[in-house]
C-alpha cells in the first residue's frame, strides 16, 4: 500500500495516506483528513473483504480499522432447470461458468447451450430451457393398433398396450415401455396370421381347449362323450386358404348316435343276439346244418349306418356227383351233378358184377348213398366180380367175427373152416377152366 507525506501529527489538516486497493478505492468526501471517514469501493465483480467496508482517519495518520480489500464477487447457487441438474461445485466467483446435464429420460434442446454464467452484478446469465423429455419412434404394427387412442408423440416413461386384427395374433409382449435411450422396451410386437378358434361340437370336444393362438399348421382332434360316434375328420389344421388369412383345413366332425338295420339273412344264427344295432357292434354268422356260409363270417356297423364287410348268405349244402368203381347211378336226373343235403341215390353194378351179400342193401342188387349236411356222401356201395362175392362176403364175415369177440380156439376152428371153403372154391374154379 503506498502512503503519502502528511503534516506532523496534531497538525491541523492533517491527513491519512491514501491507500492504493487492487481492483477498488477509499472514497472520502473530506479529502481524507483527520477524523474523516472513507468507504471502500470495489470494481464490479468484486466486493469487500471482510465484514466492514468503511474506516476512519485517526489523529496517528492512520485508517482505522485496517483498509479492507476488494476480492472477487460470488453468485448463489445457480438456478433450478427443468429436467436438468448442473454440474457440482461448491463456490461460483464472477465470470466462472456451470454446465446442466439433462436427467435420465431427457435430451438437450437443439442448438440451445447448456451453459450459464456467473455476472459481474453476481447474477447468473439467463437460462432457457435445456432439456426435453426424450421420444420414442411412433409403433407401426401391420394388423394392429394401440389399445389406446394413437398419440402424436410418444416420450420416456409411456407405457402403450397392442391388440391385434381377428385373424392375427400378437408375437411378442402385449405392453411396451419409452426407454431413456428413445428404444421401445421389450421390443414392439407384430400380429402374425392365425386361425380363429376351432368350431365346438355338440356331445364332444376338441383338444386345443385352453389354447388361444393357433397358428398356421396347428392340429385339432376331436372325441366325442361315450355313447357316440364321430363322423367326418378327427382332426382339422389350420391351414392357408384365402390369401392373406388362414382358415382350418375342413369343416369339424358331428358327435352322433349311429344305428344300423337289422341285418337279416335266413338259415343263419348270429352272435351276440341283442335288439340294437349301434356304431361299431361286431357280429358274429354261423349257418344251420345243411347250409353253407358264403361271405365274411363277420360284419360291423360301419359311420354311415351300414354293415361292413356286407352280410354273408347261407347257402344250401351241395354234394358232388358221386362215384362207383363198376357202378352207375340209376335213373340220373337229367344229367344233375350236385345234389342236396339228405338226397338220396341209388347205384347198380355193371354187367358181371354184382354188391356182396352183406352190403345189406335194402334193393338188392341196387345200392343207395345219401347226400350228408357236410357234402359228403354215406358210405357208397362197392361192385366186385361176380366170381369174388362168396370170397368177399367170408372175409367180411371173419372181420365181423373178430369185433365180436370169439374165444380164440373158437376162432381158429372157424378159420380152418374158411380155409376148407377158399380150398374147395379153388378147385372148383379149376375144373370149369
Amino acid at each position: 500500500m503506498a502512503l503519502l507525506l502528511l503534516q506532523p501529527p496534531g497538525t491541523r489538516g492533517a491527513q491519512c495516506p491514501i491507500p492504493a486497493i487492487e481492483n477498488g478505492q477509499l472514497i472520502s468526501a473530506q479529502n481524507f483528513t483527520w477524523g474523516s471517514p472513507a468507504t471502500l469501493r470495489c470494481q464490479p465483480g468484486f466486493v469487500p473483504l471482510g465484514a466492514a467496508s468503511t474506516v476512519r482517519c485517526t489523529p496517528g495518520g492512520r485508517w482505522y480499522p485496517r483498509v479492507p480489500s476488494c476480492v472477487p464477487g460470488q453468485c448463489p447457487h445457480p438456478p433450478p432447470v427443468e429436467f436438468a441438474d448442473p454440474q457440482p461445485r461448491r463456490e461460483f466467483p464472477v465470470g466462472s461458468t456451470v454446465s446442466y446435464s439433462c436427467r435420465l429420460g431427457f435430451s438437450p434442446v437443439p442448438g440451445v447451450s447448456p451453459t450459464i454464467s456467473c455476472l459481474q452484478n453476481f447474477t447468473w446469465s439467463s437460462v432457457p430451457r435445456l432439456c426435453q423429455k426424450v421420444q420414442c419412434p411412433s409403433p407401426v404394427i401391420p394388423h394392429g393398433r394401440e389399445a389406446s387412442p394413437r398419440r402424436a408423440s410418444y416420450t420416456f416413461g409411456q407405457q402403450l398396450e397392442f391388440q391385434c386384427e381377428p385373424g392375427f395374433a400378437l408375437r411378442g409382449s402385449e405392453r411396451v415401455q419409452c426407454l431413456a435411450e428413445g428404444m421401445w422396451r421389450p421390443p414392439v410386437p407384430y400380429c402374425d396370421r392365425v386361425c380363429d378358434p376351432p368350431p365346438k361340437i355338440a356331445g364332444g370336444q376338441h383338444s386345443a381347449l385352453g389354447v388361444k393362438q393357433f397358428p398356421y399348421g396347428f392340429e385339432v382332434k376331436y372325441s366325442c362323450a361315450e355313447g357316440l360316434s364321430l363322423i367326418g375328420d378327427e382332426s382339422i389344421y389350420c391351414t392357408s386358404q384365402d390369401g392373406d388369412r388362414l382358415a382350418w383345413s375342413g369343416a369339424a366332425p358331428e358327435c352322433r348316435l349311429i344305428r344300423c338295420p337289422k341285418p337279416v339273412v335266413e338259415r343263419a344264427r348270429m352272435t351276440p343276439q341283442t335288439f340294437t344295432f349301434p356304431y361299431g357292434l361286431l357280429l358274429h354268422f354261423s349257418c344251420d346244418e345243411g347250409f353253407r356260409l358264403h361271405g365274411a363270417a363277420q360284419s360291423q356297423c360301419l359311420a354311415d349306418g351300414t354293415w361292413g364287410p356286407p352280410l354273408p348268405t347261407c347257402q344250401p349244402v351241395l354234394c358232388p356227383e358221386p362215384r362207383v368203381l363198376y357202378g352207375r347211378l340209376r335213373n340220373p336226373l337229367g344229367g344233375e351233378r350236385w345234389y342236396q343235403s339228405n338226397e338220396t341215390v341209388t347205384f347198380e353194378c355193371l354187367p358181371g358184377y354184382q354188391l356182396p351179400d352183406n352190403a345189406r342193401m335194402p334193393l338188392g342188387d341196387a345200392g343207395t348213398a345219401t347226400c350228408l349236411p357236410d357234402g359228403s356222401w354215406t358210405p357208397l356201395p362197392k361192385c366186385v366180380k361176380e366170381d369174388d362175392a362168396d370170397v368177399c362176403q367170408e372175409v367180411h364175415y371173419i372181420k365181423s367175427t373178430f369185433e365180436c369177440g370169439v374165444p380164440v380156439e373158437e376162432l381158429k376152428s372157424l378159420l380152418e373152416i374158411q380155409k376148407l371153403f377158399l380150398e374147395i372154391k379153388k378147385l372148383q374154379a379149376e375144373l370149369e377152366n
